[in-house]
């Protein structure tokens, strides 16, 4: 039909280089798109990296998001200092392509590899510094309040949280500058900051600042930000004592996920299972465990699993299955054991000296007690971890461990590894 053409005017105008950029855009192109199946599907790829490189710009995009990803190849080889170096003296690594990408690898590296997410936000905040005139300085503005922002985030992780709040204060200090007018940036830092404010035990700042992220990604209906910011809300409230309200906000979480965020979901129900733990609701949480295992091995990290196995070990104890519990629990301390991660190691051999002190295993605590001590100083782990075993161990030689005074240590030593910006993971 005549209709689902351009009219006669409009592709005069168009061949004679008159017609107006907005009426290509928005005329022109479709038309044609419409019609070709391969430009179709170029055109998506397109659409894909503007998500992936953040930028408004389809020609940025393509030149700099493929280029970027052969430029990290090449500097990725290479130890910090060089990178650093190179970062600073090759002009063409000045790139929005490559700090975007450098920003989403420290994301990505921030629980597993918080050194390296350190490093690579660091570069990121260089190139950062040196982009120019080429690029609307507004947005500028705003991928720099990112790159501190995530810099703050992996110092967070790292437990080093003066200069954690030190980049985040740069990162506030660009985002004033900018007019861009795009919340989006704004709803992650701030959703960046709550975490550092819960690593400072500083709840009810968390929570505020949470739920202002939460304010503009429902503005912006980005589903999978405000998932992600619930997720986060949730851990916070249950820091603070309100499971109950933990676990009503979990609950809703899994309608609000796309299907095809698995590992967001995945993220959800195993927090969701871990609180319902807390709640001794143990029944309910041992019923979502058959969901979140399958949900787990399609889409979870190997050390995902290993907390889940962990949960499954509460679960049984918490149901007075005592074999199953103390197996499970031996077997994820000796994977934490195995991967350093101390206080992890060290939490999950409380949860077995709680299984022993239930029982009255008054030989068992001390053999536990025994065997733990030299495990640990030969680690490094945090003096508070050494401290609070030490309380253990000494408990145990005296013969007065109850359950009521391992708990008390577990929760110490969990409020401790809070402060020093670890925890679990939220997403």
């Amino acid at each position: 039909m005549e209709d689902e053409h351009l009219s006669l005017e409009m592709l005069a105008k168009w061949l004679s280089g008159g017609l107006e950029h907005d009426d290509v855009l928005n005329q022109v192109a479709p038309h044609f798109l419409a019609l070709c199946t391969v430009c179709r599907e170029r055109h998506r790829e397109i659409l894909d990296l503007q998500k992936e490189v953040g930028h408004w710009n389809e020609e940025v995009v393509v030149l700099e998001g493929q280029r970027a990803r052969e430029q990290w190849a090449e500097l990725a080889v290479q130890p910090f200092e060089e990178q650093l170096k190179r970062v600073e003296e090759d002009e063409s690594l000045h790139a929005w392509g490559l700090c975007q990408l450098l920003l989403k690898k420290s994301r990505e590296a921030s629980f597993d590899q918080p050194m390296a997410a350190v490093n690579l936000s660091n570069l990121a905040v260089k190139i950062a510094g040196y982009l120019g005139e080429a690029y609307d300085p507004n947005w500028v503005h705003d991928l720099r309040a990112r790159a501190f922002a995530y810099l703050g985030n992996a110092r967070r992780v790292l437990g080093e949280l003066r200069s954690a709040e030190d980049a985040f204060l740069k990162a506030e200090k660009c985002l004033a500058r900018s007019r861009s007018g795009n919340t989006s940036v704004e709803a992650e830092i701030l959703d960046l900051k709550s975490s550092l404010r819960r690593a400072q035990r500083r709840s009810r700042e968390a929570l505020d600042l949470v739920d202002q992220a939460l304010s503009l990604y429902r503005q912006n209906n980005d589903l999978r930000g405000n998932a992600k910011a619930l997720l986060k809300k949730c851990k916070i409230l249950e820091e603070v004592g309100d499971l109950k309200q933990s676990i009503a906000l979990l609950q809703q979480i899994p309608e609000q996920v796309d299907s095809w965020d698995l590992r967001l979901l995945a993220y959800a129900r195993f927090n969701l299972v871990c609180a319902l733990i807390l709640d001794a609701r143990y029944e309910e949480a041992e019923q979502l465990l058959p969901d979140v295992r399958e949900i787990f091995l399609k889409v979870a990290q190997p050390l995902d699993l290993v907390r889940l196995r962990w949960a499954e070990g509460n679960i049984a104890l918490g149901l007075g299955r005592l074999g199953p519990a103390e197996a499970a629990f031996r077997e994820v301390q000796q994977d934490f054991l195995t991967r350093e991660m101390g206080y992890d190691a060290a939490l999950v051999s409380l949860d077995l000296a709680r299984l022993y002190a239930q029982e009255g295993c008054k030989d068992e605590l001390k053999r536990l007690a025994t065997e733990l001590m030299p495990i640990f100083e030969a680690r490094d782990v945090h003096r508070e971890a050494i401290v609070s075993l030490l309380l253990f161990q000494r408990a145990c030689e005296e013969e007065r461990v109850t359950v009521e005074l391992i708990q008390q240590i577990a929760d110490h030593l969990r409020r401790e590894r809070r402060g020093d910006g670890g925890g679990e993971r939220v997403i």
